[in-house]
Order: C-alpha cells, then sequence, then structure tokens
C-alpha cells in the first residue's frame, strides 16, 4: 500500500471513531481515495507514455544520422557535378583530379617494392608494363587490373600510354559496378586529355556510369555534349 494510502485508510478509522461529529469530513477523505485510485490506474499509461518517448527519441537519433548522411552525399554529389560541368563546358577547372593520391616515385623499380604485397608485379618496361595490365582486363580479373593500372600511372606518369592507362582504369570501375568512381575516373580522363582519340567513348561511359547513379539530370547533360561533339 502507498503512503497516500495508508494515510488515506489512517484518516478514515478516525472518522468512524470520532462518530457523526466527523461525517462532515468524511466524504473528503473518500474522495481523497478515489484519487488515489485513479493515479494508481494511470501509473501504467504514465509508463507506456514514457516507453514511447524513449522510442521517439531513438528514432530522432536516427533520423539525425541518417539526415547527415544525406547531407554528405548531396556535398559529394554537388563537387561531382561542379566537376561535370567544368569538363563539359571545356574549361580545365585547375588542376586534373587526381585519382590514386600523391604521385609516387617515377622510379619503377621503387614502385614494384612500394607494391610488393599487391600480387602484381609490372614488368619495367612502360610498353611490356601496359600490355600486362592489359591482359587482366581482357581476362576478367579486375582486382588484378585494377592494381596493375594504378601502379602503370603511379610509375610512368608522363609517358604516352598513361592516358590509355587511366581510360582502363575507369573501365574497370565500370565493369565492378563501381559507378562513382568509374565517374571520377572519366571526368579526370576528359579533364586531363580534351584532345585523346578515346574522349567520345569516355563522353558515353561517363553517362553510362551517371544513368547507374540514378543521376540522370548529369547524364543527360553527359549525351548531349557527347552528340554535340561527336555527331557521327
Amino acid at each position: 500500500m502507498s503512503r497516500l494510502s495508508q494515510l488515506c485508510f489512517a484518516a478514515a478509522v478516525l472518522l468512524a471513531a470520532s462518530g457523526p461529529a466527523a461525517a462532515g469530513t468524511k466524504d473528503r477523505v473518500e474522495a481523497l481515495e478515489a484519487a488515489v485510485a485513479q493515479l494508481q490506474a494511470a501509473s501504467p499509461a504514465a509508463l507506456d507514455s514514457n516507453a514511447k518517448i524513449d522510442r521517439l527519441e531513438g528514432e530522432v537519433r536516427a533520423l539525425t544520422g541518417r539526415v547527415e548522411e544525406l547531407t554528405h552525399q548531396l556535398e559529394q554529389t554537388r563537387a561531382r557535378l561542379d566537376s561535370v560541368t567544368a569538363a563539359l563546358s571545356g574549361g580545365s577547372g585547375g588542376e586534373p583530379v587526381s585519382l590514386t593520391g600523391p604521385a609516387g616515385s617515377n622510379d619503377p623499380i621503387a614502385n614494384e617494392i612500394s607494391r610488393a604485397g599487391a600480387d602484381v608485379t609490372l614488368p619495367l618496361d612502360p610498353e611490356a608494363a601496359y600490355a600486362y595490365a592489359s591482359e587482366f582486363l581482357v581476362a576478367g580479373d579486375y582486382s588484378r587490373a585494377l592494381r596493375a593500372f594504378d601502379m602503370f600511372i603511379e610509375a610512368f606518369p608522363n609517358h604516352p600510354r598513361t592516358a590509355d592507362a587511366r581510360f582502363r582504369l575507369g573501365e574497370v570501375y565500370l565493369a565492378t559496378n563501381k559507378n562513382a568512381e568509374a565517374a571520377d575516373t572519366f571526368i579526370a580522363f576528359i579533364r586531363a586529355y580534351p584532345n585523346s582519340a578515346r574522349n567520345a567513348e569516355a563522353y558515353l561511359k561517363l553517362g553510362t556510369a551517371f544513368s547507374r547513379l540514378n543521376q540522370q539530370s548529369e547524364a543527360c547533360k553527359v549525351f548531349k555534349t557527347l552528340k554535340s561533339k561527336y555527331p557521327t
């Protein structure tokens, strides 16, 4: 019995003992007992309300996290759209987009040592190295193709084959459904090599990557540019 109920009971006993003189107060005691009963009946509902509040607070926290995640994705999309706009307008937009991080040593041997655990050993001759990486792509060994082309770009950044290696890297990303990486790679290719014979194909693959990412507005811009620049 709660403390309030005990007090009500004691009051009722005293009233009964005091006889008719206390009859006027009895009604107040009964009203107090009724109020106690109402409070006791309301307790489960209050507990249920607290549980609902806890659940709502949890949902709010989850939604807040989701909003932060979507905001980050939106910022990435805006940055990518800026790059697309710069590429389609023919502007340099500053330095070409870096896909492989800071450039490594130009010494092929040093690069091989740095990739000792990559399960890919790049030949020292650039032409042989490009052919070596291409074999993985043709064979559908995309994991090794990705590493080999990445190593080629790092080892031979100024070689004529580097443009082809960057293009092939984009193809690897597209083939493995890494569409955001593919889009970034083809944007960088178009900006870095505006006169490449592969540009028409690069635009086509860039539009495909955006379409897969459900970024239809960007995809349409790319395809329109492709049609205007390469009408045949």
